[in-house]
């Protein structure tokens, strides 16, 4: 590690000039470094080497490696477009088009999303994020456990849809085993199996993600805004 006249840490950049270190810098290339390698090859000694920095350096930064952690799940939600909302606007569609961008998140970071569906909310932007879409319910006419209600059937939702979507394609990028589906499919040990395979199969993600994101709008779009007051403590 160097440091200026200033004592801020340093990093070499291209060119003659340096770049100071700072938190995004830091959480950009551990994002980086868990796209090429997976959470599990995440280490401050690759993520030092990465940056041209002597490990402990990163420590200035982030008081710890859960504090990274949040770091880089706070830019990934930042990768989540928001889309644009005024009152009297259909929050149904608000929520549709805030649903699939989430889900390309988890196609484009395979390896990191489960940071995203994982951890809790410990940092400022996804706070933030909370605010705007349970101000968007609440300008629909929602009253606050019914929000929260829809918010987490939401989250639910979508977590398990990514979740799936990443484990489909570890499954396909793993070479070291042939596809159980695909080889149940041509046997007669399984007829649904089979039968079904063809739609099961990734492909087909993309319906199937479509299908339940609508059945769920749909059936939202046609909840109560408001719980009963007998209910409203426990329900959440």
């Amino acid at each position: 590690m160097t440091r200026s006249d200033g004592g801020a840490d340093e990093v070499r950049g291209k060119g003659s000039g340096r770049r100071p270190l700072d938190r995004d810098r830091i959480a950009a290339a551990a994002l980086r470094l868990i796209d090429a390698e997976g959470l599990d090859g995440l280490s401050t000694r690759k993520l030092g080497r990465a940056l041209g920095v002597e490990a402990m350096s990163l420590y200035h930064h982030f008081a710890s490696k859960g504090d990274l952690l949040d770091a880089v799940a706070e830019r990934l939600l930042s990768d989540v477009a928001v889309p644009a909302w005024r009152p009297g606007a259909d929050w149904v569609d608000w929520i549709r088009q805030l649903a699939r961008s989430y889900r390309a998140v988890a196609l484009r970071h395979p390896n990191a999303f489960l940071l995203l569906a994982g951890r809790r909310f410990n940092t400022d932007a996804a706070f933030r994020f909370l605010e705007t879409h349970l101000g968007v319910l609440a300008d629909a006419g929602f009253d606050p456990p019914s929000a929260a209600r829809v918010f987490r059937t939401v989250g639910y939702f979508l977590n398990g849809a990514g979740l799936a979507d990443v484990a489909t394609l570890t499954a396909a990028a793993d070479r070291s085993a042939p596809p159980r589906m695909e080889t149940l499919a041509h046997t007669e040990d399984f007829p649904h199996v089979r039968r079904a395979a063809p739609h099961l199969a990734r492909p087909a993600l993309d319906g199937i993600f479509e299908f339940g994101l609508e059945t769920l709008l749909d059936a939202l779009a046609r909840a109560p805004k408001r719980r009963p007051p007998d209910t409203a403590r426990h329900d959440g």
